[in-house]
């Protein structure tokens, strides 16, 4: 995760009311990080790491070891570095999408090998030491949107790569490293994939901060897709079933974070739906959400569009906000 990366992606949370203004998303991705994982590849390096607190092999650093050595063999024929993974800061859904299939090959691989190579007792090990209550307990206390975030690639990603292999192998999965997962909506539903179903372009219009005010610039931007709105939603009090129906007719979606001068932040999200009843679907739900974050927001729809204005710090386009927001729902 590049630096820069986490500190856009810690604006854009906290504005949502998916983080407490005083957490630190650096601080909360070291902690995930520093208890569960046990291994990684390094592609710049060309190295793999397994951190072993017994000085040895057991089941489960062998496990570690076939995920990550399956990273390495993924280096060597497509060049990791290549997948632009790093370079996708501002476009957290098409790096998800990416990283969703590199680790879900891994995971299938090593789901392979863990069956082929394991005995029973070792297989018991290996699920003994996951539940570990005391790495259990800090998966517990991660804000939801992290926690998802970080199994996505793993979990998804495994069943996105199962369905490129179906019965033709690994050909398929391989060909999906030249034709790479555009977003996690095409993870989610592996038919916007194979149909090759792209995401509708949306952009925040350059003059936003001018029809703003005096004084305003924009310093992030990102579009979240499918999952992140999903698990928004969720975050806010709506039931799964009703927070993955609404996200489900993601087209697609940009949002931007403007400051003023003086601490005046708003956040501006702008979304495009596949039909003009997704979009209502989601309008409905995004209020319920605003109201259960409790969130100073207005919003604004229109056929397949519906933007959001989140505003903290105080305004200075207070009146005019809803105005400029019914405007970029036009269009």
């Amino acid at each position: 995760n590049p630096p820069e990366q986490i500190a856009l992606t810690e604006r854009i949370y906290k504005a949502l009311g998916l983080l407490k203004p005083d957490d630190s998303l650096r601080d909360l991705y070291l902690e995930l990080q520093g208890s569960q994982v046990i291994g990684y590849y390094d592609p710049t390096k060309k190295e793999l790491f397994i951190v072993s607190d017994g000085g040895g092999l057991g089941p489960t650093e062998r496990v570690t070891y076939a995920h990550e050595f399956v990273h390495e063999l993924q280096d060597l024929h497509f060049d990791l570095n290549g997948l632009g993974l790093e370079e996708l800061v501002g476009d957290s859904d098409r790096r998800l999408a990416r990283l969703s299939l590199v680790e879900g090959d891994a995971t299938s691989a090593q789901t392979a090998w863990m069956i082929a190579n394991l005995t029973a007792d070792e297989l018991g090990q290996v699920a003994a030491e996951a539940s570990d209550p005391a790495l259990l307990e800090i998966l517990t206390r991660l804000p939801p949107i992290l926690l998802e975030t970080s199994l996505f690639p793993y979990q998804a990603g495994a069943t996105f790569v199962a369905g490129l292999k179906s019965d033709s192998g690994y050909a398929p999965v391989d060909a999906a490293y030249r034709r790479l997962p555009a977003s996690t909506e095409q993870i989610i539903h592996p038919d916007a994939y194979q149909n090759a179903e792209m995401p509708i372009p949306v952009s925040v219009p350059a003059n936003l901060p001018e029809r703003l005010g005096t004084g305003w610039s924009i310093v992030a931007e990102d579009t979240l897709g499918e999952l992140e709105i999903r698990v928004w939603l969720r975050a806010a009090g709506e039931a799964g079933d009703v927070a993955r129906v609404a996200a489900e007719g993601w087209g697609g979606d940009r949002l931007a974070v403007l400051n003023r001068l003086g601490g005046a932040s708003i956040l501006v999200w702008i979304t495009a739906w596949d039909t003009s009843s997704d979009g209502g679907e989601f309008e409905a739900a995004a209020r319920n959400a605003i109201a259960g974050l409790g969130l100073d927001a207005v919003v604004a729809a229109s056929a397949t569009r519906v933007v959001l204005a989140v505003r903290s710090g105080g305004s200075g386009a207070g009146a005019d906000l809803q105005a400029i927001v019914d405007e970029l729902a036009r269009g």
